[in-house]
């Protein structure tokens, strides 16, 4: 089985990688930028958003028929990514075999960006919102700016990795690897996964997520 698949994200709106950050002037949250200016999604991130669409479908009977290998992780999470709650003794947690990098511009677009540095500005605009009273007036002092990216594809590597150390979680994850359809069936729980980034309960990041066998150019 190929353990390595790219996955996909292309975004249909508006998104914003949170930093935590302000411009310090008029923006009060700026999206997440590389050293070269360019904006990415971090894998942390997307693993979780993975996590949680497993977590639904396997509540749901998504992926009831597909055999979980025997062994120490009693359900499809805890396989893929790990034991959830931490129990007495860190000795104790099952560590997960997916693993995702930070999901970013294909090759060719960075370096198209990079010799052409004037552009790189028109990657990113600037949303303002207000809140209101009941009465439906603004409240004072409540403006609110945000820097968000336009529209991207990004791309990310999303491999299965032999991590467990214990002989039967490591058979386990060795069944795993041998079991071709657990691509076809994370290809179908990426429908789950609709919105990425902060802010989405605002609208914010709509996406349709899709794995391939490598980048596309």
């Amino acid at each position: 089985m190929n353990k390595q698949k790219v996955l996909e994200i292309d975004f249909r709106h508006y998104w914003h990688s949170g930093t935590g950050s302000s411009s310090g002037t008029h923006l009060d949250a700026v999206t997440a930028k590389d050293s070269k200016g360019l904006p990415f999604l971090p894998g942390k991130h997307i693993k979780g958003l993975l996590r949680h669409a497993w977590h639904r479908a396997e509540t749901w009977g998504w992926v009831n028929e597909l055999p979980l290998p025997a062994g120490p992780a009693e359900n499809w999470e805890t396989l893929l990514f790990g034991s959830r709650d931490l129990p007495a003794g860190r000795f104790e947690t099952l560590p997960g075999m997916l693993f995702v990098d930070d999901a970013v511009l294909t090759d060719a677009e960075q370096q198209w960006l990079q010799a052409q540095p004037e552009l790189k500005p028109h990657l990113y605009q600037e949303l303002y919102s207000t809140a209101l009273d009941e009465q439906g007036s603004v409240v004072n002092q409540s403006l609110r700016g945000i820097e968000v990216v336009v529209p991207v594809r990004l791309y990310a590597q999303v491999s299965l990795e032999l991590s467990a150390t214990e002989p039967a979680h490591r058979a386990q994850q060795n069944n795993l690897l041998a079991a071709s359809a657990i691509w076809q069936t994370m290809d179908q729980v990426l429908s789950l996964v609709d919105q990425l980034g902060a802010s989405r309960s605002r609208g914010l990041g709509e996406a349709c997520l899709s794995l391939h066998e490598r980048e596309l150019q």
